[in-house]
């Protein structure tokens, strides 16, 4: 009942926003108070984790605690009860994903660095279903890749991508070759090409931010700047602001992290301005944005005790204009303004009256058009002060001694903290080292990634508040959208916050197959109205003879385009959940098509059965249809039946920083090629990777190792097939739903193999390359039927984190090579005509392991643990006090020791020692 109230309180709170966005007349007033409600009635919520380490190894154990916090609040989130935790390889692939069940906004979990896995830099990804609402935008694509898809909603779906997911980068090195010795090599995924390194002038990277966002005529300009090398190394740069004259009207140079700013007064409408300077024996110019005719120019300063906003337009005004100011979403303040004759407006707000934290300025008129808007950050240091404390940590410790600790919150006694204790000698400085506090004040709230972000607080000097401030404008990004929360753009919440596990999805018509044939055969294509062979890749078709226009990748809409119609009448779903010797049964009628129930409360791995039927047909007719052909997956399906998936399916390339040693201080590069990644000597680090043109398919190194009955069903639910398998275009599928179209404007070359041989199909028309195999219809058979099928091995160059990257562009293209395997001794596996998964429930994490020492071990007993204790909850008693009882691995050790969480009205804890130093909030 509680999650149905919840529901209509948000749809009428979006309602009542639109609405008002349609009927009401529009005013500033209005439209500030449109954003005040939408900012207290649909919050949004941030993650933070917290892990139990600085690096890992392969073989370890990666503990996790995750916190979920309300934006308007800052407290423990109250809206979501489950969320999702993702591994994510250095090249972008999906490892694991983890439902979890959060308790009081928290959950915590587990993830194992398998053997099979590269050494790299991994990401944690982790978002609430809520969360997807917000950012979205449609992910870079080729038009024509969306005919690969049975309709235009599924390839959207399939594209949609976020502005910003929380995420956390980390290395991981090489399993050790010698227990207990920890050597930090990192030996990468190989791959069969290397890119020429391009030579001579190199590129740079120099972007202009104007204060505000826009430059204005006859108005006072300050715009920020930043310059990074092609890779986004921050540079330290000067140069000169020029005019249309060619006369220098502004010096400037970088002051911190590759940014500055400078000024430029009295600007006319019709100069020109443009950067030159001087890089590496090289010359460069960059045009400045264009001066535009209308609009009103922002400038922002701390006088004494208030906020000075200087705002200037071209003349006069008797439009009405606003000015407001949110934090977290929530409206702080609101004035109107009155421009005299000059044009020239300035408010004062008192800035004990803003929050800390990153603060949103909005110029904005009657009609919701916005002129100017800014992020500026506030630090009261409330947040200064410890919340706790850690005592009795000895400088070292013996092999096996016991260890205690003493922990006490001071002025809160009620807070979730989960605590991390580790070998301090393989503790890994990085760029990615944020924690609660920096995570929820600054870095969840701007574009991109903040590379050591806890150097902004630590100390409040000219130079830490100058640096912040270029961050506020050369890094911002508006998590929270003005002009969606003013109601002046479309506002559609197509998740709610998740209380319960649920099914969602979708039921379509099914269409027959095309005629059954051998492979290479041609087959009668109704769209083009003649016969054309289906091949899995357009070289394919080239080595045949193949004519124009047939020579080339046939799409799902060429196959099947005039077969795909419109369900014209709701249908029955079915769904089974089966796990162990517990069946439960689930249904419910369509609306519009689509459905939205409650699942059966599931951990951990379980089968899950979907299909669905006509709603008009009698209950004997659907259980005689649903026998009928039950376990024939060459049998139709009376409905194609998907669950819709909502999980981010592109990566977020890294920043320079985010795989870069801790301050590094290399040559800058003139050139960018694999080595960018593959080829550094870090500090501590030595990275390894073979190259060296182009070699033999290694048949065990692949990219992805993938079951083929899951890689059918991923295909099926992002609508890459109709539910049935067709051996002729799978390959294509699995392609496009693991890479997408790879960000360019042609089909990739895509080479099946069968147990690591090409099949020889036509023996007089020899492969140039590698050598084939032929085979018997019989064995032929096997490949093309998922019961047969077993794993799919598919390798690649192709990194998405790179998708877009000049490699790409060579015509060195990545290929793919998906290779088909049996599975063992002639086996056979159950396959379905309807749809069958293989799922997943909340993860259920086991207890971290700490051994017991008090009886003295062995003299042969090693324990090499780099993480000696972890504990996602941290048990205090009334007085906020708690003792921590562990034992030291088998050699004299330095431990590091970390405490993170919340207090229960929303302060950041955090608390860690190092060897020089202690740092506590």
């Amino acid at each position: 009942m509680k999650r149905i109230t919840l529901f209509y309180a948000l749809v009428c709170t979006v309602w009542n926003i639109s609405a008002q966005s349609h009927k009401d007349i529009a005013s500033v007033d209005s439209l500030a108070a449109r954003v005040e409600r939408f900012g207290t009635g649909l919050p949004q919520e941030k993650v933070y984790l917290h892990i139990d380490n600085t690096c890992y190894f392969v073989g370890d154990t990666i503990w996790y605690k995750a916190y979920v916090t309300r934006s308007d609040k800052g407290w423990l989130t109250d809206l979501s009860k489950i969320m999702y935790v993702e591994l994510l390889t250095p090249d972008g692939y999906l490892v694991e994903r983890q439902q979890l069940k959060m308790e009081d906004g928290t959950a915590h979990g587990a993830f194992t660095l398998t053997d099979s896995l590269y050494a790299g830099y991994y990401e944690l990804r982790a978002y609430t279903r809520w969360m997807l609402n917000f950012g979205r935008h449609e992910h870079p694509h080729s038009k024509y890749t969306e005919d690969m898809f049975y309709n235009k909603q599924m390839a959207k779906d399939f594209f949609r991508d976020y502005d910003k997911l929380y995420s956390r980068v980390f290395p991981v090195f090489d399993h050790p070759k010698e227990a207990g010795r920890y050597a930090k090599d990192m030996t990468l995924r190989p791959m069969r090409r290397y890119y020429k390194a391009r030579k001579g002038k190199p590129e740079i990277d120099l972007r202009f931010y104007p204060e505000g966002g826009h430059l204005i005529e006859g108005t006072d300009g300050h715009v920020a700047f930043e310059i990074n090398d092609e890779e986004g190394k921050h540079l330290d740069a000067e140069f000169s602001i020029i005019d249309s004259d060619g006369k220098e009207v502004a010096q400037t140079r970088t002051l911190n992290r590759g940014r500055g700013v400078f000024t430029l007064t009295d600007m006319k409408p019709d100069d020109k301005y443009k950067a030159r300077l001087h890089y590496q024996d090289y010359d460069y110019e960059v045009k400045l944005p264009e001066v535009e005719k209308e609009g009103y120019a922002l400038h922002v300063e701390r006088k004494d005790s208030v906020l000075r906003m200087i705002i200037q337009g071209t003349t006069e005004s008797k439009e009405e204009l606003g000015i407001q100011i949110q934090c977290n979403g929530v409206s702080k303040a609101v004035r109107k303004l009155s421009t005299n004759a000059t044009g020239k407006d300035t408010v004062d707000i008192y800035w004990a009256s803003l929050p800390t934290g990153v603060n949103q300025i909005t110029v904005f008129n009657g009609e919701g058009r916005i002129y100017a808007d800014r992020l500026f950050f506030v630090n009261h240091h409330d947040y200064n002060q410890p919340l706790i404390t850690v005592e009795g940590i000895k400088q070292e410790y013996a092999p096996f001694e016991p260890i205690e600790l003493r922990m006490k919150l001071l002025r809160h006694h009620d807070a979730d903290v989960s605590l991390a204790i580790r070998d301090h000698a393989t503790d890994e400085t990085t760029y990615d080292n944020g924690t609660m506090l920096t995570e929820m004040l600054l870095a969840s709230e701007i574009k991109g990634f903040v590379e050591n972000p806890g150097w902004y607080f630590e100390t409040d000097d000219s130079l830490h508040r100058k640096a912040l401030d270029l961050l506020m404008m050369v890094q911002g990004w508006r998590r929270h959208d003005w002009k969606m929360m003013a109601g002046q753009e479309h506002t559609q919440f197509e998740f709610l916050p998740e209380k319960i596990q649920t099914l969602s999805g979708s039921v379509h018509q099914t269409y027959p197959l095309l005629e059954e044939t051998n492979y290479g055969e041609s087959v009668y294509i109704p769209l083009i109205a003649d016969t054309a062979p289906i091949y899995t890749t357009a070289p394919d078709y080239h080595k045949k003879g193949i004519k124009p226009p047939l020579a080339k990748v046939l799409t799902l809409q060429d196959l099947y385009g005039p077969l795909i119609k419109k369900m014209k009448k709701e249908a029955n779903v079915s769904a089974s959940f089966i796990q162990d010797r517990d069946i439960v049964d689930v249904s419910q009628t369509t609306q519009n098509g689509k459905f939205y129930m409650p699942s059966a409360v599931v951990n951990d791995n379980y089968v899950l059965f979907l299909s669905a039927s006509d709603s008009t047909k009698s209950e004997k007719y659907k259980r005689r249809r649903k026998r009928k052909g039950f376990m024939d997956e060459q049998a139709y399906p009376e409905f194609y039946v998907k669950l819709d998936p909502f999980f981010p399916v592109f990566p977020k390339p890294y920043s320079y920083y985010q795989d870069a040693a801790f301050e590094e201080k290399f040559a800058l590069q003139d050139s960018a090629s694999w080595e960018s990644f593959t080829e550094r000597k870090l500090n501590t680090v030595t990275v390894r990777s073979k190259r060296g043109g182009l070699r033999r398919l290694d048949h065990s190194k692949p990219a992805l190792v993938v079951d083929a009955y899951e890689a059918f069903n991923l295909a099926a639910d992002y609508g890459l097939n109709c539910g049935m398998h067709d051996w002729r275009a799978f390959s294509r599928q699995v392609a496009t739903a693991f890479f997408g179209d790879m960000g360019m404007d042609r089909h990739f070359y895509l080479q099946e193999q069968y147990d690591g041989k090409i099949l020889d199909f036509m023996p007089e028309q020899k492969r140039e390359s590698e050598a084939g195999m032929s085979m018997s219809n019989a064995q032929m058979e096997k490949y093309r039927r998922l019961r047969h099928l077993d794993k799919l091995y598919i390798y690649t160059d192709y990194v998405p984190r790179e998708q877009g990257s000049w490699k790409y562009s060579q015509t060195n293209q990545p290929e793919v090579v998906i290779d088909y395997r049996l599975l063992p001794n002639d086996g056979v596996r159950p396959t379905y005509r309807d749809r069958r998964y293989a799922a997943t429930g909340y993860s259920v994490c086991t207890e971290f392991y700490c051994p017991d020492y008090s009886k003295k071990p062995m003299p042969d007993v090693k324990d090499y643990r780099r993480t000696l204790y972890w504990t996602p909850k941290v048990k205090f008693n009334d007085k906020g006090e708690a003792v921590i009882q562990l034992y030291n691995n088998s050699k004299k050790t330095v431990i590091t020791v970390e405490a993170e969480g919340i207090t229960t009205d929303g302060k950041p804890v955090v608390w860690k020692s190092e060897t020089d130093k202690t740092y506590s909030r």
